[in-house]
């Protein structure tokens, strides 16, 4: 699937959403239709150079979390995460995130977690994962409990990051109005 065979659009900062906490996905809620929907969220992910996403990124505010750190690996698709078990080592990446363009935050996590969940099609699952997985999945359930790369930064930070936004978001607002103009 291409990106215009995909309708899902990505949620970019400041849309509030970001900030919300996700719900759980219901009981009824599993089957074909979230198992596509998940698979769209991958191929979106994917259209766009990341490796992992949440529902909310792409405006559903649903607990779910797709992640494909190595292409050759199979998708891992994550329905109501919960982290069990959370190691004492920790590691340090930066990361950045597709709702949050530009963007790269150093940030510590553990380094193995246990993650119980559902797949799209309604099995329970508990598995454990490693280095860059790890903090994939941290970093995406970050997202389903309002928690962005912002949290991570100073205020400083914080404020120089949205005035770039801010001006970024002008130049393509006054290049979207050039382009609506006719000129005789």
């Amino acid at each position: 699937m291409n990106d215009s065979e995909n309708d899902l659009e990505i949620v970019f900062v400041p849309d509030t959403r970001l900030k919300k906490v996700s719900r759980d996905v219901e009981k009824e809620e599993f089957g074909e239709d979230l198992r596509n929907h998940a698979e769209n969220m991958l191929a979106k992910m994917r259209d766009l150079g990341g490796v992992g996403i949440s529902g909310v990124q792409v405006g559903d505010m649903r607990n779910i979390v797709i992640v494909n750190s190595n292409i050759a690996d199979p998708p891992i698709m994550m329905i109501n995460p919960k982290i069990t078990e959370r190691s004492e080592e920790t590691l340090k990446a930066e990361e950045g995130c597709l709702s949050f363009p530009g963007l790269k935050v150093e940030v510590e996590r553990n380094k193995n977690i246990s993650v119980n969940y559902m797949t799209p099609l309604g099995e329970e699952k508990t598995e454990d994962y490693f280095d860059l997985d790890a903090v994939i999945i941290q970093h995406e359930m970050d997202h389903l409990n309002g928690k962005t790369l912002l949290d991570y930064i100073s205020r400083l930070k914080k404020d120089i990051y949205n005035r770039k936004i801010k001006k970024v978001k002008r130049k393509i607002k006054m290049m979207l109005e050039a382009r609506q103009s006719v000129y005789y």
